[in-house]
């Protein structure tokens, strides 16, 4: 029993540690708590910055369960800046503290780490996972603008279209993009309409509508900036606009006309009282009210006697006047305009009488009245007041006598003062001259009114074209030629149109005043595509001139024949340039065709072996010699190319046996018939030890073998050199020739190439 324990006592023992090491190898590779499912090394989060305190943000992604009963403990790092917090037994991460992309009401990222741990009894060492909590940016800040309100002046003059704020600015706290992206707008309202915004992203405001200090002399507007959100926030704020007063009115009288009797003594001096109130003027832009002077409008010598004071408009006698002077009442015009502008002035009329004078017959104190009115006076002006010798009341009636349609241009009231009916246009008619009734029931008198329109410049200067393009085709233009003519014409008849022209080659050319573009100088050309602006200017006052586009074209060989110097260029000068370059290709190409014939016909001498006819001996030799047959025989031989043997000297010499210096072209003819061959000369005792000894191929008979054809011992000799597998045998009964030739190296390499 006790060997019986024994004998299994080893297998029980090892049975068992197998079993543990088992079990244990299958607890490691199964344990996967606390890793992150799918991989990984870290968390990351995203959450938005409006997210509510409260809220979970996300799962961890951490294996095992967490709960009471589970396998894992999960807990967050502890610290000051901890904006989550783990919920019991889960694996949720709930916001414990506000976030803010911007980093201003929380923060805008959050690193924090989770400690995992294993429960059991032999659980390994907890596991650390950082998490990173990334702020994503939400719609959570208005545009606030810099000012929140902004003050513009304008002037009233100020021109529709112009610029009269910029630097509008809001700013979005939210990160760039949509959320902080904004857009101006102006919101409806009273004056909305005046000004206008140059771009809805842009704070720029421009004069939309003409303003006037006299009927608008402040407003305000309001602006939103919005940004781009769902749904947007917007700001507004507030603009406000001064207009201030610009001279565009002229001075005015209380009254359009005034009335004065003579002082009784009429003494110098003395001061008339003007009725119904004292003469006065005033400037109708009450924001500027500029200083107003008094002038008498005219020169005659009813004005000599009577001195208006220029600053307040008070008249007195110049010289004392005599009972019987100044019987009929006179009409002086009275003219005021302003200090700082003379061309802002108003008009009236002072009657002057005696008290007494009295004519128990109704006339006009003139028998004939001439005005001059501007040809801009607006309609329902009055341009002239006719007095009478009797005071006006119901009784008198005034009638304009109908005279080619001058009562459509003029009317007069009951009160004597003629009136503007409609626009006057100097271009059409510059005078009208009608006659004027005046009836008291039992007389009438007539008087004749002459009105002179004054010419204003109400028109620019009009081209005929938009655009004026000449094309010149001579080559050789001479100075002073026309090569073309621009017409232009003005709405005002009485102004002169002088014409100039504008550019940088301008004074390459003149302009005439009726419109001639005459050629004056090719010095200052460097192109031939001239383009330069024709500005008209006319006389008026104050001027007003256009101008026009004018393009001029010359021939591609304008600046040779006239000596200028030429700059090509990609706009004017790409003509030229193509033709020059291509001359120049042209002039390459025939270099580069000459150079490849030259170098073909050089190769073609170099490679193309001469003929040379060799006449020499015929003897008998092997199949492998170099002669055979008659000696006599000329035989033809064309020299081959053949490789140069490395081995060989520079200083090696080809013998060639010269019996004639006749050289025999090449035949395909049959050969001659074979000839005795002569005796053989006698050999010399140096044959025999000559590097080139002549072998006969072991025969030493020259008369044993027929002789061979040209054509035959041609290909035999080719053979003969061009055999590397036969060593060359040499004729023994042969002997050097007496003539030999020696050639150079020069030779010898075109000989072998």
């Amino acid at each position: 029993m006790k060997t019986s324990s024994s004998y299994y006592l080893p297998w029980i023992r090892s049975f068992t540690f197998l079993l543990l090491l088992s079990t244990t190898l299958s607890a490691g590779a199964q344990d996967n708590r606390c890793f992150l499912i799918g991989g990984g090394s870290a968390e990351t989060f995203f959450v938005s910055e409006n997210a509510t305190v409260g809220s979970v943000i996300g799962v961890l992604r951490i294996a095992g369960d967490p709960s009471a009963d589970g396998d894992i403990t999960m807990r967050l790092e502890a610290s000051n800046e901890t904006v989550v917090s783990i919920d019991t037994h889960t694996k949720n991460l709930t916001l414990i503290k506000a976030l803010d992309k911007e980093g201003l009401t929380g923060p805008a990222q959050v690193m924090t780490r989770i400690t995992c741990e294993r429960r059991g009894p032999n659980a390994e060492p907890s596991l650390t996972i950082p998490v990173n909590i990334r702020v994503t940016d939400a719609n959570d800040n208005s545009p606030i603008f810099r000012n929140s309100t902004y003050f513009i002046n304008i002037s009233e003059s100020t021109m529709v279209g112009s610029v009269v704020l910029q630097g509008i600015q809001a700013l979005d706290a939210d990160q760039p993009g949509p959320y902080s992206t904004v857009q101006y707008s102006i919101l409806p309202g009273p004056y909305s309409d005046v000004l206008a915004l140059t771009s809805s992203l842009e704070g720029t405001l421009v004069l939309k509508k003409a303003v006037d200090y006299e009927t608008l002399k402040h407003f305000k507007i309001a602006i939103r900036a919005q940004d781009q959100g769902q749904p947007p926030l917007y700001t507004d704020a507030v603009v406000s606009i001064e207009v201030n007063d610009s001279d565009d009115q002229n001075p005015l009288f209380g009254q359009s006309r005034y009335w004065a009797h003579l002082p009784q003594p009429a003494r110098k001096g003395t001061g008339l009282e003007i009725r119904p109130e004292p003469m006065r003027a005033v400037d109708q832009d009450a924001g500027i009210n500029a200083s107003i002077r008094y002038a008498w409008n005219a020169g005659g010598a009813e004005y000599q006697d009577f001195f208006l004071d220029p600053l307040n408009g008070s008249v007195s006698l110049n010289r004392s006047l005599e009972d019987n002077e100044l019987v009929q009442p006179v009409i002086l015009v009275v003219k005021a305009h302003q200090v700082d502008n003379l061309d802002r002035y108003a008009l009236t009329t002072l009657t002057v009488s005696r008290s007494w004078s009295f004519s128990p017959q109704l006339q006009y104190l003139q028998r004939r009245y001439s005005v001059q009115v501007l040809e801009n006076v607006p309609v329902d002006t009055t341009i002239l007041a006719m007095a009478i010798n009797k005071p006006i009341d119901q009784s008198i009636r005034f009638v304009m006598e109908s005279h080619n349609g001058t009562e459509q241009a003029f009317s007069v009231d009951k009160t004597g003062e003629i009136k503007l009916e409609r626009n006057l246009d100097y271009e059409t008619q510059m005078t009208h001259q009608f006659v004027v009734w005046v009836t008291d029931g039992l007389t009438n008198d007539t008087a004749t009114v002459e009105v002179t329109v004054l010419d204003v410049n109400d028109w620019d200067p009009r081209f005929e074209l938009a655009e004026y393009e000449f094309i010149v085709k001579e080559s050789a233009l001479p100075v002073g030629s026309v090569i073309g003519r621009v017409q232009v014409d003005d709405g005002d008849a009485a102004d002169r149109v002088t014409l100039q022209l504008k550019g940088p080659e301008s004074r390459a050319f003149n302009v005439h005043d009726n419109g001639d573009v005459v050629f004056s100088d090719p010095s200052s050309l460097n192109s031939t595509v001239i383009h330069l602006m024709v500005v008209a200017r006319d006389s008026g006052i104050p001027p007003r001139q256009a101008s026009v586009p004018l393009k001029i074209n010359l021939p591609v060989d304008f600046l040779m024949m006239n000596g200028s110097g030429i700059t090509l260029s990609t706009a004017d000068g790409s003509g030229l340039l193509l033709i020059i370059l291509g001359i120049l290709l042209g002039i390459l190409s025939l270099i580069i065709s000459g150079l490849a014939v030259y170098l073909c016909q050089y190769k073609r001498k170099k490679t193309q072996p001469s003929p040379l006819t060799v006449v020499q001996p015929q003897p008998k030799v092997s199949v492998s010699g170099l002669y055979s047959g008659d000696t006599s025989t000329p035989i033809t031989a064309t020299l081959r190319r053949i490789p140069i043997n490395p081995l060989a000297r520079p200083s090696c010499r080809r013998v060639v046996p010269i019996q004639s210096p006749t050289l025999a072209p090449v035949q395909n003819s049959p050969p001659p018939p074979p000839m005795p061959p002569p005796t053989p000369p006698p050999r010399q005792q140096t044959a025999s030890t000559s590097p080139h000894k002549i072998s006969s191929g072991g025969s030493g008979n020259n008369n044993e073998e027929s002789p061979m054809s040209q054509q035959q011992q041609h290909h035999q000799h080719h053979r003969t050199f061009l055999s590397s597998s036969q060593s060359t045998v040499w004729p023994t009964d042969a002997s050097l020739p007496r003539r030999v030739k020696k050639l150079s190296w020069e030779d010898e390499f075109n000989v072998f190439f």
